[in-house]
């Protein structure tokens, strides 16, 4: 399969999901969204899991590409107050989707779709060690709220009051960190 072709694919899938109905991930929805038929789909995927593995995969590479873009530098260099103010940036820009709730709403519902999502929240939010993150973990917590509020319609910001939130955000960041 050609690479373009499973990224089409796997953004059709999210598209699926992203629509004002929220039709279900199934063959023949993604299909369909895709320009494929059912067994053309099925041929890239043979079980519904493999499926929804790649989903989730993508998701989570494109928020890894942009929580590294804000970064700025390399994760392997990078803080956990780094990392926490990064995703800050990235949930607090609202570009969150309905459809990418639901693909990770997916994979903490089935221990056996979680695996990539888990090994994302490991790399970048780590929250173990002899550091006290207190306030950090306290912002994560905050900010992953933010997103999935917004992702599922519960709550919309308007501009003044999302970035005196941000700002608060960073400032328990910026005093986790002296």
């Amino acid at each position: 399969m050609r690479s373009s072709s499973r990224t089409d694919i796997l953004d059709a899938a999210v598209r699926v999901v992203d629509t004002v109905q929220g039709t279900d991930i199934t063959y023949e929805s993604v299909a369909k969204e895709a320009g494929l038929s059912k067994a053309g789909l099925m041929y890239h995927f043979p079980t519904k899991d493999d499926m929804m593995i790649a989903i989730i995969e993508h998701v989570v590479d494109r928020w890894q590409r942009d929580l590294q873009a804000v970064l700025g530098i390399p994760l392997e260099q990078s803080t956990l107050a780094q990392r926490v103010a990064a995703f800050v940036a990235f949930a607090g820009e609202g570009t969150v989707t309905q459809g990418e709730f639901v693909v990770f709403s997916e994979a903490v519902r089935r221990e056996e779709l979680a695996a990539p999502w888990l090994a994302y929240l490991r790399t970048w939010f780590g929250f173990s060690g002899d550091v006290d993150a207190t306030s950090l973990l306290l912002v994560w917590l905050a900010a992953n709220g933010l997103w999935i509020s917004e992702a599922t319609g519960i709550l919309h910001l308007a501009g003044e009051q999302r970035a005196a939130l941000l700002t608060q955000m960073l400032q328990l960041i910026e005093g986790e960190a002296a």
